[in-house]
Formats: C-alpha cells, structure tokens, sequence
C-alpha cells in the first residue's frame, strides 16, 4: 500500500531517522515498461520539479493593490 509507506516515510522524516528525506518507491523496471511514453515524460517533469534545489522566493507588499 503505497499510502502508507509514504506516511512511514514521512513520520521517520518528523523522528529524524532518516539522514535525506526521501518518499515513495523506486519503481522497478517492469513497473516502468507498463506506463505509456507520455506517462514516463510526465513522471520525469515531475522528478526535475521534485529534485529542482530550493530556490530563496521572496514576496514584498505592493501598497497600490488593497
């Protein structure tokens, strides 16, 4: 159940055992043969965005907009 390996994932996380948070499943290589090309090019944009390195954004107040 993939739900609740993720939520073991993430309460090792809030405990600090874990040295890298890291969630989900590897998938296997089976697994992988069963999606459609469109599907691994989605599950790819989402491991950049995932993996992207934390960028600093910062938000100021604009006095105009009420």
């Amino acid at each position: 159940n993939y739900a609740a390996v993720i939520q073991q994932q993430i309460n090792e996380d809030k405990q600090n055992l874990r040295e890298k948070a890291l969630y989900g499943i590897q998938l296997t290589e089976e697994k992988l043969n069963d999606f459609r090309d469109e599907q691994i090019g989605q599950l790819k944009e989402l491991m950049d965005e995932a993996t992207k390195p934390n960028t600093k954004i910062t938000i100021s107040k604009d006095s105009e907009h009420k």
